[in-house]
């Protein structure tokens, strides 16, 4: 993440926090913490919480199910609600 530091600070930053592939779902704890990393290199108003490539599948390498994928996305938006307050 140093190397995008010298991006103009008109440029926001999407942050992949969560892997799309496997089922282990991450935790909002470690959410919070790899986003605060972000935070503390860009300002909070230029961050973007984002997953890591987004949950699509690919006909021979399936990403995450849709079970998955939700859980996944559920524990993003608690993380971004705990970074907001």
């Amino acid at each position: 993440m140093e190397v995008l530091k010298e991006l103009p600070t008109d440029r926001r930053i999407g942050v992949g926090v969560v892997n799309p592939k496997p089922d282990q779902i991450e935790t909002v704890e470690e959410l919070v913490a790899r986003d605060q990393r972000a935070i503390e290199l860009f300002g909070k108003d230029r961050v973007l919480f984002t997953p890591d490539c987004g949950f699509t599948t690919f006909a021979d390498n399936p990403v995450a199910s849709a079970r998955v994928a939700k859980s996944k996305l559920r524990a993003m938006t608690a993380a971004s609600a705990l970074l907001r307050a």
